[in-house]
């Protein structure tokens, strides 16, 4: 990862330190202790329920089952309607989706034609026919172990069956675990909606009373929830499969058949980690999930799921063939109890992790989309992500118009280290923005949107509510002036407001015993610059809402366009366990959401950086993270999924161009994804910044070195992709191996050759590290 809270490399203060009990792998912990129960590989499960398991296998045909699986048969018709109708089996749960025009199947569980037990271990031929997995912690025996099971395991039974206009109400009873999962499934025009309701969910028994024989698990709490683990998986006889995941801009896990038994697990939290759960380990070496959809497409059909209801807590599983059964499977997992930190002493220098005794409050709902197309592909996926969100999230359209312009970021200013005392480092004064704008201008740049970072009173490191404007660099009267002077350029000008999330000066009254973020085990979480001993704090988030509400007014004086946004406002969503600011992982997301609504209705508009899906019914442009992705062995290309379904809708751009390792690579990524072109720059020479606390990051700023570079980005953006900024992206496929093709929704193509060579046919021939536009089938 690039760049941690816009481009500032932190690392993890663990305070209190971790006791070395636990392993963190990926998102989530998982127990390596000597001496515990041997497990099932990739199960978590201990083989004795392994066994039994294998048990419930055995006796599975007499719940309705044929074979193991569902029989088709018995299935009960309980909704219709011009597309589609859906079935259900009241004996196990399990629903079908068909189309009535097309014939196309979709099952909640796998295609049993293409079914081999012994391609699976015993836990999971059980795990595959179940409705709903799950994990679940045995209070009164260990807070702190996982165990995994399932519906037929626990040898449950369909209960409360309740038809409804456009579907069917039941819950999944299992009275030995002490479980009720009240579940809803709705047929809508072209999807179906799997609910499990909070009302009515019981996770485990009351404590016994003298006398009572103990049952199965009575200490038993569900810690997480997936129902319906595998709608619409399939093996690898399909080469042209796949499994779409949300990691980075989007990302695919082909069907191989060929592929080596592995391993291989993607787990991608929904909006990222929750540090107040997660601030004493290892940050993350997995890219946060900015949206929260995942998807399939088997045998010339295709799904994209979406998480409506509990995205906040859910996360994308997803795995290929031969990792833990034969079927490739992607699903949500919604947690429904957060492991955390117990300190154990005073000090909380030392702790255990426990899971919690409340747990999540909220529906938990996925929406399976089925993609009504002859031959489905991701892009048509992208399609039916953009209709979702102008259709449910108010993102709106017809806002682009005009030339494609110059994205360009200034650096204002930043401490610098000093032998014995530190010293504020002007980079860009008001002035010399003025100067740099007027050259680019008079060079042919004549659209230009720009992002002033470093304004703030001490410079970039400098964190907590920025006003004042640093008059070093022109204070308040500066920073208007030059904005004024933009602005008779028709060149808006947004502040770089993403330190509000952090507070190290003290601004705004904090005090970060009183007003920082605080984890569950109410530890304050803090984070030390990367090459400094500045500690920054958190602030929790009402702080941080009622920071930025209170400057609004002092960014509307001097004519500021807008904020650009990033960290704890539209890229992290933290619970806040402090006292004083409690709030929960959505209340959370709600306080940004009210954030950008605010600074939209007071400033005009909106920037993020690496905004989730919910910042983007605000936001006029997002500055997103290119083509990077997690890098998983099991991943096998990357595609732009984001940038398909938000192509046309607003506007956005991958990271500088002058900080690329490849600077042509670069351009023509940008290019194919339907990008634009972005700069970070300063005034002064490029050297200057090696003894910055923040930015020595940056090995080439000088805007004069990157003069004559900019006006040509901004040239031929403009040229390959001037006439269609307000056009949706209607197809992207890979013609060749570093060949890809990208369509437009009025026609227009472009070719992009990422090689070392020339890539030609009949229809087109592309240089080496190239591009080309056709129009209507024709070369421009």
């Amino acid at each position: 990862m690039k760049r941690f809270i816009r481009a500032k490399w932190l690392s993890v203060i663990l305070f209190p330190s971790i006791i070395g009990l636990l392993v963190y792998t990926g998102f989530h912990f998982s127990a390596s202790i000597p001496g515990s129960p041997s497990t099932e590989p990739g199960t978590g499960m201990p083989i004795q329920a392994t066994e039994a398991s294998a048990a419930a296998a055995a006796s599975s045909a007499e719940a309705g089952l044929a074979n193991g699986f569902p029989d088709e048969s018995l299935f009960v018709l309980v909704a219709e309607n011009e597309k589609l109708e859906l079935r259900f089996s009241p004996e196990t749960g399990h629903f079908i989706v068909k189309d009535k025009s097309a014939g196309r199947v979709w099952r909640s569980f796998p295609n049993p034609e293409q079914w081999n037990e012994e391609e699976n271990s015993n836990a999971w031929n059980v795990h595959l026919r179940s409705p709903i997995m799950f994990r679940y912690v045995e209070f009164n025996v260990r807070q702190d172990l996982l165990k995994e099971s399932n519906f037929i395991e626990q040898r449950g039974t369909v209960a409360s069956f309740e038809r409804l206009e456009d579907g069917v109400r039941f819950k999944l009873e299992m009275p030995d675990i002490g479980f009720v999962v009240p579940i809803e499934v709705r047929l809508r025009d072209d999807f179906v909606e799997a609910t499990v309701r909070d009302e009515g969910l019981i996770d485990g028994k009351e404590p016994l009373q003298p006398g009572e024989a103990a049952g199965r698990e009575p200490g038993a709490r569900l810690a997480s929830i997936r129902p319906y683990p595998f709608f619409g998986a399939a093996t690898s006889i399909d080469p042209e499969g796949y499994v779409f995941i949300p990691d980075g801009s989007g990302a695919l896990i082909r069907f191989r058949s060929d592929r080596e038994p592995n391993s291989g697990l993607y787990e991608g939290i929904v909006y990222g980690d929750d540090w107040a759960y997660s601030s004493n380990s290892s940050l993350p070496v997995r890219l946060p999930v900015t949206m929260p959809v995942f998807g399939i497409k088997s045998d010339n059909q295709a799904m994209i799921g979406i998480i409506r209801e509990g995205a906040e807590y859910a996360t994308i599983l997803a795995a290929p063939s031969k990792s833990f059964n034969q079927y490739n499977w992607v699903t949500p997992e919604f947690q429904i109890r957060q492991k955390y930190r117990q300190p154990t002493n005073t000090s909380k220098t030392e702790g255990i992790l426990v899971y919690s005794d409340e747990r999540i409050r909220s529906d938990l709902s996925t929406r399976y989309y089925l993609i009504d197309s002859p031959e489905p592909e991701y892009a048509d996926m992208a399609s039916r992500f953009r209709t979702y969100l102008v259709e449910e999230t108010g993102v709106r359209t017809g806002r682009l118009s005009g030339s494609i312009p110059l994205h360009l970021s200034l650096l204002g200013a930043d401490t610098e280290s000093g032998f014995l005392l530190d010293s504020y480092l002007p980079l860009t004064t008001t002035d010399e923005a003025k100067r740099m704008i007027g050259d680019l201008n008079s060079l042919g740049i004549d659209a230009m949107s720009i992002v002033y970072e470093g304004w703030q009173r001490n410079g970039y490191s400098s964190y907590g509510g920025p006003f004042p404007v640093d008059s070093r660099i022109g204070g308040r009267d500066g920073m208007k002036a030059f904005i004024d002077y933009a602005h008779s350029k028709q060149i808006p000008v947004y502040l770089n407001a993403e330190h509000y999330s952090f507070n190290n000066t003290g601004r705004g009254g904090f005090r970060k015993s009183r007003d920082g973020l605080r984890d569950r085990g109410q530890s304050l979480i803090e984070y030390r610059i990367w090459n400094s001993d500045d500690r920054l704090t958190f602030a929790s988030p009402l702080f941080v809402e009622a920071s930025v509400s209170d400057d609004l007014a002092k960014a509307q004086a001097i004519n500021a366009d807008g904020y650009l946004f990033g960290a704890a406002i539209g890229s992290f969503v933290n619970s806040d366990f402090n006292e004083r600011y409690p709030v929960t992982r959505v209340e959370s997301r709600s306080s940004q959401e009210r954030i950008l609504q605010q600074t939209k209705n007071r400033l005009g508009n909106v920037q993020i950086t690496r905004g989730n899906m919910y910042t983007w019914a605000y936001a006029g442009h997002v500055q997103l993270n290119g083509a990077e992705y997690s890098r998983d062995i099991f991943v096998d290309e990357t595609v732009p999924f984001i940038q398909m379904a938000l192509h046309g809708l607003l506007s956005y751009s991958l990271d500088y161009a002058n900080q690329s390792d490849d600077y042509r690579t670069h351009f023509l990524k940008g290019i194919e994804y339907g990008a634009e072109p972005s700069f970070i720059v300063s005034y002064a020479p490029t050297r200057e910044l090696v003894d910055t606390y923040s930015l020595n990051r940056f090995y080439s700023t000088d805007y004069r070195d990157w003069a004559t570079s900019m006006v040509i980005q901004y040239q031929q953006f403009n040229e390959a992709l001037g006439d269609v900024r307000d056009q949706y992206i209607s197809g992207h496929r890979k013609l060749a191996e570093g060949v890809y093709e990208t369509t437009y929704a009025n026609g227009k193509q472009i070719i992009v050759n990422y090689n070392d060579t020339m890539y030609s046919t009949s229809r087109v021939t592309v240089n080496a590290k190239d591009f080309v536009v056709l129009k209507g089938g024709n070369r421009a």
